[in-house]
């Protein structure tokens, strides 16, 4: 691109040095502006590396042209307009006014050395005229600075933004884990306090009544065992060591409140259904945790997102696999953008049980939200409501 300017450059100052007021030079006349201009023009080529330098170089060209008696036409300061184009773009406007300053004064003076009394005509092609080729190249040099500096700008806010959005995923991320990992601590609390416990009434009844010691101890031994199972789901979601400590051992919520939240949902205008398949019993407290927490979390996204919602929650209770489904048909189901908080959140909680979650379009104005969740990992849990 500079080689092309340069070269362009050349062949305008070239033709410029054939001009004269009274009509075209001879070729012996032609050739000092033409070598002249050849150096302006080398100078151009180097404008985007050395501005102010290039500017220097192209300013004495063209006022020892203009000296020496050729016309200060556009075309024989075609290099002196691109030097000065290239220094307001890189050097910016205080830059661009001095150097446009010196030279107009520059190329004047040269005029006025070579003929002290011009005829008006050329005298005010020679002053009037110089400004008037000089200065759009420093208006358009104007507009180009400031269309890349806003360019820079509205690159830089967009970085911002990105790194704002990045920062606020891994914020959130750590509050949903932090969340997750303390009511995992709730649920394990709540099976190592049921063991101590029967520890201690099997100490207590082991002079007294002996008998039934050993059916404490086989409760003790499934409490510990679903207690370490629990504990082995945390791995990947420990907290920092400046976070709080959760308290308390009561048990987080599980199915058992799935009606108090539909009611909820019904008291807020939304029409809910609960369907039920195979035997409902009670699952593991995680697994019922994770249940609730991702059914509330559809829900929710129904409340934000959905238009005149109608919504359909399906638990299915298998043998070894536990599945809920959250079917919602609106005039908008599906929920705003493809990237929200809930859905990571689900995810890392499906996740942490062993499960998976799937989110998105089930048909024309629908959207389903469904929860599978292997039980064998958790089978001698089990137990019939």
């Amino acid at each position: 691109m500079n080689v092309l300017a340069a070269l362009v450059a050349f062949v305008f100052a070239a033709l410029g040095a054939s001009l004269s007021t009274e009509g075209i030079f001879r070729p012996a006349a032609v050739l000092p502006g033409t070598m002249l201009g050849l150096v302006a023009s080398v100078a151009l080529f180097a404008a985007a590396r050395f501005p102010r330098a290039a500017t220097v170089v192209a300013i004495c060209c063209e006022a020892a042209a203009c000296a020496a008696g050729y016309l200060p036409t556009p075309l024989l300061l075609a290099p002196l307009i691109g030097c000065l184009y290239r220094l307001t773009v890189l050097g910016g406007p205080r830059a661009a006014a001095w150097w446009t300053g010196i030279a107009v004064t520059a190329v004047i003076a040269g005029g006025a050395a070579s003929d002290p009394d011009p005829p008006a005509g050329a005298l005010l092609l020679r002053t009037v005229g110089v400004a008037l080729w000089l200065l759009p190249a420093v208006f358009a040099g104007r507009m180009t600075h400031a269309q890349r500096a806003y360019l820079r700008m509205v690159q830089a806010r967009a970085e911002d933004a990105e790194r704002s959005r990045d920062e606020d995923v891994r914020r959130r991320l750590g509050e949903e884990r932090l969340r997750i990992a303390r009511d995992l601590h709730d649920v394990v609390a709540h099976h190592l306090a049921v063991a101590n416990a029967q520890a201690g009434t099997a100490a207590h009844l082991l002079a007294k009544r002996p008998e039934q010691v050993g059916e404490l101890l086989a409760g003790l031994g499934g409490s510990t065992s679903a207690a370490l199972r629990e504990l082995k789901a945390t791995v990947g979601l420990l907290r920092n060591p400046g976070d709080d400590s959760p308290s308390g051992t009561t048990p987080t919520p599980g199915l058992a409140q799935l009606p108090e939240l539909v009611e909820a949902c019904r008291a807020a205008g939304i029409e809910v259904r609960v369907d039920g398949a195979g035997t409902p019993r009670r699952l593991p407290p995680l697994v019922e945790l994770t249940a609730f927490r991702i059914v509330q979390e559809a829900l929710t996204n129904v409340t934000k997102h959905a238009v005149r919602p109608v919504v359909t929650i399906s638990l299915t209770y298998g043998e070894d696999t536990f599945s809920a489904r959250v079917t919602n048909t609106s005039a908008r189901p599906g929920p705003a953008g493809t990237g929200g908080y809930g859905l990571i959140g689900m995810r890392e909680r499906a996740l942490a049980v062993g499960g998976a979650v799937h989110a998105g379009p089930a048909g024309p104005d629908r959207y389903e939200v469904s929860l599978t969740i292997p039980l064998a990992p958790w089978q001698e849990d089990g137990a019939p409501l």
